[in-house]
């Protein structure tokens, strides 16, 4: 396995891969195992086809709205090979929002699915192919596949952010980009070609493109490729077939430990490691985990569609260490600066704005000059995220800019109420927004997601909580809820909570 960036493309990677081990295994989709050299040959094909018959050529831009399938896969490949632009699509987009983003993109062929978003049809492009279309295509020999000369800042995918506060980004990531990210998840996380993981989220945002699909081709690994998320499923992946890796977000972990239930201890010896990115991870979720995946290292990681995923990963296992609550040390490669308002660099300890560079962080937004200058400041990307760096440059991360809380003055980092509510036994899950003060300009407010029949009530949280954090920090009010919206990616949405907290909190029949 690679210790350095040696390849230009992962399409070149892919086709050592399946040189050195053809008969490994790739991918397993529906109980389907596709072994390296079939699916390198697949990609060889599908190169074929979109330089003879499609006319692709380097700098083509085509919207790859599949999903979780292997013709993803095999297409994704295909065009890194050719120098063709990549838009992996969000396949949870309805229409009017969805073709509002198709258009902007104007690629030049769609690859959609008709059972999912057979509206894609309309959108500009020069053709649409669907995946039933594709699935009954004869592709021309492998033999004819083609390979262009692709340099390592030539762009290989544009991943549009969620856009819960505006329209989405286009993060334009390049083939460096992709092959330094790939390159330092396998120096940290020391995974290796007999290493299994689960591709459940999905394949179209950074975590299933970059840390999944990319990472483990990289190794060699073997993926599980499920259609969607479903608990259950993955648990008994785990079980039934010797998944040793996972990787998602706060929400999949949740739900596995809820779906785990009455697990014995030890149930899942297999699973020796469990990265956790797409948001914070708090001490009440690494607390079920422990229970349920004993034998696992957890690994917390802080990345963004911006840095291709890896920013900082916790190289050991978080568990029992004094660094717990850190987001780990910066991959290699990777330079962290914590810096004031006004743009100086502060000192270990003091939290200030997030700022990164590196050659996994990209150089930009697609047509977007303002954000483009609002974000990027001689080579540094400026990540809205607030943290600090320890002594031995340990990232902790205090908040989202947007997300902190002012009242009267003094800053209350969200982050931190919601890791101590996380502990609580009967809590699940637990959000805290900005809620107006008339003497304050505004206070805390907790949502709590708790188990049912509920056995935990505000004044036990408060309880709690009293003698842990200063009484300015405490939620004037503490709301339980059944759940909270999502971003696309299953992030809990607090921009949609706070956009209109008194509709979110009358859809519970409740008064703010």
């Amino acid at each position: 396995m690679p210790s350095r960036i040696e390849y230009v493309t992962m399409y070149e990677r892919l086709r050592d891969v399946s040189l050195n081990a053809p008969s490994s295994t790739a991918l397993v989709f529906d109980g389907i195992c596709y072994e390296y050299n079939f699916l390198y040959d697949r990609v060889r094909q599908a190169t074929a086809y979109l330089w003879h018959n499609l006319k692709l050529r380097k700098g083509s831009r085509v919207v790859l709205a599949w999903g979780n399938t292997p013709e993803f896969c095999e297409l994704f490949f295909a065009a890194l090979a050719l120098g063709v632009v990549v838009i992996p699509f969000c396949t949870k987009l309805k229409r009017e929002e969805g073709l509002a983003l198709a258009n902007r993109i104007e690629a030049d062929v769609v690859f959609y699915d008709a059972d999912v978003q057979d509206w894609l049809v309309d959108s500009l492009a020069v053709r649409h192919i669907a995946l039933g279309e594709w699935r009954r295509t004869e592709l021309p020999s492998a033999e004819n596949g083609e390979v262009v000369e692709v340099a390592p800042d030539d762009p290989a995918v544009i991943m549009f952010t969620s856009g819960t506060t505006g329209l989405p980004k286009g993060a334009v990531i390049t083939h460096r980009n992709l092959m330094s990210a790939v390159t330092a998840y396998a120096d940290v996380l020391g995974l290796t070609a007999q290493d299994k993981t689960i591709l459940a989220v999905p394949i179209y945002h950074i975590t299933g493109l970059s840390a999944l699909l990319c990472f483990f081709v990289h190794v060699g690994g073997t993926i599980h490729l499920h259609r969607k998320f479903s608990a259950p499923d993955v648990l008994a992946a785990i079980r039934d077939h010797g998944i040793t890796f996972l990787h998602g977000s706060p929400t999949v972990f949740i739900l596995l430990c809820q779906a785990a239930g009455k697990a014995a201890l030890g149930a899942f010896p297999s699973l020796r490691s469990i990265a956790c990115g797409a948001g914070h991870l708090n001490e009440g979720v690494i607390s079920e985990l422990t229970q349920f995946f004993p034998h696992a290292a957890i690994h917390t990681i802080y990345g963004l569609t911006e840095t291709t995923s890896p920013g900082t990963i916790f190289r050991g296992d978080v568990r029992g260490s004094d660094k717990l609550g850190s987001s780990g040390q910066p991959v290699p490669g990777l330079a962290v600066a914590i810096r004031d308002d006004s743009g100086r660099d502060l000192p270990a300890g003091q939290a200030g704005a997030i700022w990164l560079k590196g050659d996994m962080v990209i150089n930009g937004y697609w047509q977007n000059p303002e954000a483009q200058s609002q974000c990027f400041s001689d080579g540094w990307f400026h990540t809205g995220d607030i943290g600090f760096l320890d002594a031995e440059r340990y990232l902790f991360i205090r908040d989202r800019s947007k997300d902190m809380i002012n009242r009267g003055g003094e800053k209350i980092y969200s982050i931190e109420i919601e890791n101590l509510v996380s502990t609580i036994p009967g809590v699940i899950e637990v959000a805290v927004v900005p809620t107006p003060s008339a003497l304050y300009g505004e206070e805390p407010l907790a949502l709590i997601v708790a188990e049912e029949p509920r056995t935990v009530s505000a004044e036990d949280i408060l309880a709690f909580l009293r003698p842990r954090i200063a009484h300015y920090k405490l939620p004037v009010r503490l709301v339980f809820v059944r759940g909270f919206p999502r971003t696309h990616n299953d992030k809990l949405n607090k921009a949609k909570i706070k956009q209109n907290l008194t509709e979110y909190l009358a859809s519970y029949g409740i008064a703010e």
